[in-house]
């Protein structure tokens, strides 16, 4: 064993560390015409001149098996989102095919983990109505946000905020006129839609069992979402959340 050699005594070694060069075309045209050396008998008759005809035309085959190996090989790498040749253009095309929203702005390792998801869903997750694997999930999607249950006795997002702005901005003595409202505009409603501003009622103050919280990572906090990837958030929570319950989220979409 040298330096020069594939194992040499300088070879990186670690979990990070490949175990094979890239495969490129040319390195398995070179595989091959060693192949097709080895299968021919050592007489002379089988001798293969450098540059002459009996080589060429074996280069011309080997070239041929070269690109249908490489080209089956990249089929396959683009096939799922689990290496290096998973591009930009096969997450749009798997984005497409999932009916999933395509942010190209998005990191493609964010891209990816997406597609991921989405073609192991449920995965087997008992859990996954949990308000834990919920929360999990859209922190993995790159959403720095919080789930929070409505436990009794049930509080809708006013009463949170009125809750909220109680203990950070207003004294027990502090009066308001009569026109003053909080939160008509500090919360929203995931329920069926991922437009930005859904119309959707509970039903009154006996279907709150059915609601939780979205927000920061204190109840009543906000949390803060890029407004490029409000449809996407929102989808990921229609998706994960069971289909009877709304979510009150406390976001700002920046």
């Amino acid at each position: 064993m040298s330096d020069k050699s594939v194992h040499g005594l300088l070879t990186p070694h670690g979990k990070k560390t490949p175990h094979r060069y890239p495969t490129t075309e040319a390195s398995y045209l070179d595989i091959l015409r060693d192949l097709s050396i080895q299968l021919y008998p050592t007489g002379r008759v089988w001798y293969r001149p450098e540059n002459g005809s009996f080589q060429n035309l074996h280069d011309a085959i080997n070239q041929s098996l070269a690109r249908l190996i490489y080209s089956e090989l990249l089929s396959l790498d683009k096939r799922f989102p689990d290496n290096d040749n998973f591009n930009e253009d096969d997450a749009t095309l798997w984005e497409y095919r999932l009916g999933l929203i395509t942010n190209e702005s998005v990191d493609l390792i964010l891209r990816k983990d997406a597609i991921r998801r989405k073609m192991g869903y449920p995965n087997n997750v008992e859990a996954r109505q949990h308000p834990l694997f919920i929360e999990r999930q859209l922190q993995l999607a790159g959403f720095k946000v919080y789930v929070h249950e409505n436990t009794m006795p049930y509080k809708t997002p006013g009463d949170i905020l009125a809750l909220s702005l109680d203990d950070t901005q207003h004294g027990g003595d502090t009066q308001h006129g009569d026109g003053t409202t909080h939160g008509g505009s500090n919360f929203d409603v995931i329920a069926n839609s991922i437009e930005q501003f859904e119309s959707y009622s509970v039903g009154g103050a006996s279907n709150l069992w059915s609601t939780f919280f979205i927000g920061g990572n204190n109840l009543g906090d906000m949390a803060n979402v890029p407004q490029s990837r409000l449809k996407e958030f929102k989808e990921l929570v229609i998706k994960l959340k069971p289909a009877h319950t709304v979510a009150f989220t406390f976001i700002n979409y920046l």
